[in-house]
């Protein structure tokens, strides 16, 4: 039994995972689900969290093909300028900049916060926005001046100061401004499915994955009001097919029979459509939450 670092709330040992996505060790890691607000959180996180991230997770692209990889994620952008109401807009977690070069050409004026060193360079000189180099985005938000957007794809379940985050987010957004969350989300079908096999769980990087209602109410006391959540976006429906897909992968080892299982996991993820999308039952969420004008 241990503290959820979300509403600190008592946790129950619920799973016993190790690293299937990316084999870096063999080590098991207990996850806890807290009794109050249902967040699902690792217990022991390795003092080497680091290496867990292999090379390739930030393996660099072209600035070609990062526009390329962007056309695919259209719809990122879409959803931001129907809530924006300004072109200010921060990036916790931009890796590369996938998302920051979409941003960017749809013209808004891009900051990011990065923890890797090559990427805040590449994101500098040849994504062409501003970087600040930090593994404590919490700290870097609380010195920038306001935004009138702040986005995090899939960066929340990696970051250990989770309320620390959103308070300084809450504080850093302009009147009206927007912070987007997307997250997995512990209460898909999926999740209850696979258990402690569940691709999105993904141990350890994963430190914390928080229920939207948890979410909601965390930021509710900084003043910021859900205006929309969703897991039938074009997001949660990637994460949909990947949970398939890398399930079946990591029963294999080999790199042929993870290509089929890649493609057999597709198929398998079209068929199980109307399991995953029932509603918030999806393997990821996206949340915006806005900061009401006085």
């Amino acid at each position: 039994m241990t503290d959820c670092p979300i509403c600190g709330g008592k946790g129950d040992g619920s799973y016993r995972a190790t690293d299937e996505n990316c084999r870096c060790s063999a080590e098991p890691f207990g996850y806890a689900t807290c009794r109050t607000c249902k967040t699902v959180f690792l217990t022991n996180p390795p003092a080497d969290l680091e290496r867990y991230y292999e090379d390739e997770y930030y393996s660099i692209p072209s600035l070609e093909r990062l526009a390329e990889m962007g056309a695919k994620e259209s719809f990122k952008v879409e959803i931001v300028n129907r809530f924006a109401s300004g072109k200010r807009l921060l990036e916790v977690g931009p890796a590369y900049g996938i998302f920051a070069l979409q941003a960017k050409r749809a013209g808004y004026d891009v900051d990011t916060i990065e923890m890797d060193a090559r990427c805040c360079a590449y994101l500098r000189e040849t994504v062409g926005v501003n970087a600040t180099q930090s593994d404590e985005p919490h700290e870097a938000i609380a010195a920038m001046e306001p935004h009138d957007v702040i986005v995090l794809w899939h960066v929340l379940e990696h970051l250990p100061q989770i309320p620390e985050l959103v308070e300084a987010a809450a504080a850093n957004l302009a009147p009206d401004g927007i912070l987007i969350v997307a997250t997995p989300n512990p209460g898909a079908a999926q999740f209850r499915l696979m258990g402690s096999h569940w691709p999105h769980l993904d141990a350890p990087r994963h430190l914390a994955l928080v229920p939207p209602e948890a979410l909601a109410g965390l930021a509710r006391r900084h003043g910021l009001e859900r205006a929309f959540v969703t897991t039938g976006d074009p997001e949660g429906r990637k994460w949909d097919r990947f949970g398939w897909q890398r399930l079946l992968m990591n029963r294999f080892r080999s790199r042929l029979m993870q290509r089929a299982m890649f493609v057999a996991g597709y198929g398998v993820g079209l068929l199980m459509v109307p399991f995953d999308r029932r509603e918030m039952r999806g393997s990821a969420f996206t949340m915006v939450l806005r900061k009401p004008a006085p």
